[in-house]
């Protein structure tokens, strides 16, 4: 073992596992327990998505009562929870098997204004102006090319049309890596060679990053791809710890802090094509 991979061993002994709801998923995920990963992922998903419909809903009507694109649905839980405020919701993502698990629940919830789409494709499978918002919840970190998916967004939104975004924490954030159950150490990924922390973490040292579906998104360019869009802000926040609060109008330096972004935007209603 070298230096590198020695210390940052040890960095992380320094830190408590401060997730152990992830640190579960993560678990039962490695040791191929499918069945019982996908029910506590789900249950996780349920939960947390109730929140983020609640605030989203504390931030704008108007998307709600409309037809609903959860984008990155993942294993579902959001799509239900969407539901109940829309009269019907698509749950779009990558992973068939999750999909077809979550197609399952909804039966046992007695939901039936929810249905799922399996794609990978940069082009989404909808037609233009077909729907009235778009969820975006811990995903957008997680595109090769944010902007490609962007555009998207505002081709099968209709006009007026909203979507309710949110991410994090961002790439310069202590937990930007995301993976607080293998490396609590803050900013880990940031202080240590890529190898050294790739072999903390279980995986072969020449693992990148991108191969794990991280791509180092920061705020800066989030803020970029959103400004040359032809979307229309609606709400902005970059949450924050209260103690460093003033940081988040330092350039640079503020990558290290924010630790969530949230998002409405709008699709003009005129000078679209």
């Amino acid at each position: 073992m070298g230096l590198f991979d020695s210390l940052c061993r040890r960095y992380q002994s320094l830190f408590a596992h401060a997730h152990p709801e992830e640190a579960k998923l993560v678990e039962l995920h490695s040791i191929g327990q499918a069945e019982s990963f996908l029910a506590a992922y789900f249950a996780h998903e349920y939960r947390k998505g109730a929140d983020a419909v609640a605030r989203f809903a504390s931030l704008s009507s108007e998307w709600q009562g409309g037809r609903a694109l959860d984008f990155g649905c993942g294993a579902g839980g959001l799509t239900y929870r969407i539901a109940e405020h829309c009269r019907e919701v698509v749950g779009i993502d990558i992973e068939q098997y999750k999909l077809d698990f979550t197609a399952a629940q909804g039966e046992r919830l007695n939901v039936s204004n929810a249905r799922f789409v399996c794609s990978a494709s940069e082009t989404l499978p909808f037609a233009d102006a077909s729907f009235d918002c778009i969820f975006c919840i811990d995903v957008i970190e997680h595109l090769s090319t944010p902007e490609r998916f962007v555009a998207e967004f505002l081709r099968v939104l209709r006009p007026g049309g909203q979507l309710l975004l949110s991410f994090g924490p961002p790439w310069g954030h202590a937990h930007g890596k995301h993976m607080w159950a293998k490396l609590p150490g803050w900013w880990t990924h940031l202080l240590f060679p890529r190898p050294a922390v790739m072999r903390a973490a279980g995986f072969p040292p020449q693992t990148t990053w991108e191969e794990l579906g991280i791509h180092r998104l920061t705020v800066g360019h989030f803020e970029r791809v959103m400004r040359r869009s032809r979307f229309q802000p609606v709400y902005r926040r970059l949450l924050i710890n209260k103690l460093v609060a003033p940081l988040r109008f330092v350039p640079l330096v503020r990558e290290l802090f924010i630790a969530e972004v949230i998002g409405v935007y709008r699709k003009p209603t005129k000078g679209i094509a």
